[in-house]
């Protein structure tokens, strides 16, 4: 690996900020990359990884960090002023300057990051470049993510709840309304609004992906000269899985390196970094088999040490943040709790082609390791997991039968313990969204005009969720090894999620007939992910009650 890859805590105003430094060697530019609001940060972390270490092979270094209360770092989302959000980027390219100043720095924004850049841009005319990656408004964005809610809704509750026109009039008296897991405040709506094209006085890249092009044209007629690239893409910030941009990232690249590259090299330097704060530390990987992790910290000797294991295209924070929430409130409580990135996923190395159940599950037993040598011979180990992590979690208790609780939201079932039906109704599902699209007739405009790429959903529909025999023989082989296990398992799923009720009754079969204690629970109307305060509140209810049961 051409680069050094550093972990660490941005301080701003008190506030401790997760960031990360992509080094090459030698470093004749430097970029930062601003991410977008909410969840559209998780999709966006793929890509940034990727981008970043292309540039480094290219003697760019890269800064990729979280906004206060969003990823890894310190706070809650709904208890930032909006103002910290600018103050943020601020702080995130004073460091960029101080740690590279002979050097052009530019800036990459994703969606609202966008619009942050140019914003920083403004203020900051030794920016050296601008990328703007499908650009949209604080508006929009609003506007979009009402009506996410309004299709969540429709989905839990078979109507909406309430109508996108008094969701906004709330929020426009000061009032909060739960948008993609998080609290939006009427002081951040208000802020959003704000966030609009404006004119930047530096060079200019610009690329919609074939999405909606209004606030990618605005900041393009706005910016004297700005290269539009006219490259198509999924959109990435809200698309579950991950998704091949090589093209979007390749063409980025070349266009930065051509902006900040030619200048003399500096070799590569870093000012003192502090991977630990006072509720959180960052974890490298001690060797080639390790993935990167965050460790949350208790105040005094842990009563328990906690794992937890992310879903297939997750990452370590976990949907709608919630691993790091849960995971700081069981700090509180006086747990010591790991969070590891599995092989090609969040900020760990390796590709997302590397990724399987089964390096996955290497990566668990390399965290439990970890973890084993941080507390006292005898505290007990509990696993926390979600969706595919708790395939995962299974293969991890089965060979450690000392682990002393399984904890498994949205479990998937293994092996034989899965319904045949469940990739077939998977696909059906896909097949009636295709159909509402064909009946809408821009959408024949699209395909017939090429903006659509038919050969990406004839994948998506014949390619998803299916399983080769040998991994589910493989599957298999772990149930048989986990029929001893003997300590509780609690098993929590969403009433609205559709391989709930397969998932519940094959695995509370296979508990009672080889005699392992567990429960399970059904939050009424949640989905796969519990994207709603409700919903999230009624899970760390009932898994902390389980934490504190024996």
């Amino acid at each position: 690996m051409a680069h050094s890859q550093h972990p660490f805590f941005l301080t701003v105003n008190g506030r401790a900020l997760s960031a990360t430094c992509f080094l090459p060697t030698t470093v004749c530019g430097a970029a930062l990359f601003i991410p977008p609001f909410v969840e559209e940060r998780k999709g966006a972390l793929p890509v940034f990884v990727r981008t970043a270490r292309s540039l480094a092979e290219q003697n760019i270094a890269s800064l990729l960090f979280d906004f206060s209360g969003c990823g890894d770092s310190e706070g809650a989302f709904e208890e930032m002023p909006p103002e910290f959000f600018d103050a943020d980027c601020e702080a995130a390219w004073a460091w960029l300057k101080k740690a590279f100043p002979s050097v052009p720095c530019a800036c990459l924004g994703v969606r609202t990051g966008a619009l942050l850049a140019i914003r920083l841009s403004s203020v900051h005319p030794e920016v050296a470049a601008l990328v703007l990656w499908a650009p949209v408004s604080g508006p929009d964005f609003v506007r979009q993510l009402l009506q996410r809610r309004m299709v969540n809704d429709m989905v839990a509750y078979g109507k909406a709840q309430e109508s996108r026109t008094s969701l906004e009039a709330r929020l426009q008296q000061g009032g909060t309304v739960d948008l993609d897991g998080y609290a939006f405040s009427g002081a951040f709506y208000a802020w959003l609004q704000k966030l609009v094209p404006q004119a930047a006085h530096v060079p200019v890249c610009v690329s919609f992906g074939g999405h909606d092009a209004k606030t990618a044209n605005a900041c393009a007629r706005e910016t004297t000269g700005a290269s539009v690239l006219t490259l198509r893409y999924p959109p990435f910030w809200n698309t579950v899985g991950h998704v091949d941009l090589t093209p979007l990232i390749t063409a980025t690249a070349e266009w930065l390196v051509q902006r900040l590259a030619g200048l003399p090299s500096l070799a590569a330097a870093l000012p003192p970094l502090s991977a630990k704060s006072s509720f959180s530390e960052f974890i490298s990987p001690e060797n080639s088999v390790s993935p990167r992790m965050a460790t949350d910290m208790p105040r005094g000797t842990p009563k328990a040490g906690v794992m937890f294991l992310h879903g297939w295209s997750g990452d370590r924070t976990g949907p709608h943040r919630l691993f790091a929430r849960f995971a700081r409130t069981l700090a509180q409580d006086g747990y010591l709790c790991m969070r590891p990135d599995f092989t090609g996923r969040g900020l760990s190395d390796g590709d997302a082609s590397d990724a399987s159940i089964v390096q996955m599950s290497e990566d668990a037993q390399a965290t439990f390791d970890t973890l084993r040598k941080r507390l006292s011979p005898g505290t007990p180990i509990i696993v926390v997991a979600i969706c595919s992590g708790c395939k995962v979690a299974v293969t991890l208790a089965a060979r450690n039968q000392e682990i002393s609780k399984l904890l498994l939201w949205s479990a998937e079932s293994m092996g034989d313990l899965r319904n045949p039906a469940t990739g077939f109704r998977k696909t059906v599902t896909m097949l009636i969204t295709y159909a509402r699209k064909l009946s809408r007739p821009e959408t024949w405009k699209k395909i017939l005009s090429g903006k659509i790429q038919t050969g990406l959903v004839t994948q998506a529909l014949v390619k998803q969720e299916t399983r080769s025999t040998a991994e589910a023989e493989w599957e298999n082989g772990i149930l048989n090894r986990f029929q001893t296990y003997r300590h509780p398992i609690c098993f929590v799923f969403g009433g609205s999620d559709p391989d709930a009720n397969g998932s519940h009754r094959a695995y509370a079969l296979y508990c009672r007939k080889n005699g392992i204690p567990s429960v399970a629970h059904t939050i009424a109307h949640a989905g796969h992910s519990y994207y709603s305060e409700p919903w999230t509140q009624a899970l760390i209810g009932i898994s902390r009650t389980f934490l504190s049961e024996h």
